[in-house]
């Protein structure tokens, strides 16, 4: 099943909002926890007030253009790094299994891909989760290795690189 998906980016002010808060409300959405992890807004203002350019620490979130739905959300973890940025991303659990992620991560990879500065993305995950390893083949993903994470155990690690 194929979806249109609309990357809606949250200003810094509503990210240091929802910190403060718990909750923030971006373009007419109301913006939890289960749509950004605490952590990924934390690293998101920590890396802004670093210096980092906004565009590469804002949170994305995937708007169902069918019914106007924010059903999940990514960021770049990193400014591009040799060419490298590398994602994270999720779908709330009552979109998953129906091709929300496969589109949302295709549109972040077309904002990378759009600056001429990225040459590939790269993501991970778990050795378990079969649906995420999924989505990142039909977009394009290889494995290029293994790792294992304190806290998050055995990693497969995976590179998009640009269509020349």
């Amino acid at each position: 099943m194929s979806h249109k998906i609309e990357l809606v980016a949250m200003p810094p002010e509503a990210v240091e909002k929802f910190l403060a808060e718990g909750i923030a409300h971006c373009l007419m959405f109301e913006i939890t926890k289960d749509l950004l992890p605490e952590v990924v807004a934390q690293d998101a203002m920590l890396r802004y007030r670093s210096g980092q350019d906004w565009f590469w620490c804002l949170p994305r979130f995937f708007k169902n253009l069918s019914d106007g739905a924010i059903v999940g959300s990514a960021c770049f973890k990193n400014s591009p790094d040799n060419g490298l940025v590398d994602i994270g991303y999720g779908i709330l659990d009552s979109y998953g299994g129906k091709g929300f992620a496969s589109a949302g991560i295709a549109a972040i990879l077309n904002e990378a891909f759009n600056r001429p500065e990225v040459k590939g993305v790269t993501a991970e995950t778990s050795v378990d989760n079969i649906a995420s390893q999924r989505v990142l083949e039909k977009n394009g993903f290889k494995k290029t290795g293994t790792r294992e994470d304190p806290e998050d155990g055995s990693l497969i690690v995976w590179k998009c690189m640009r269509k020349k």
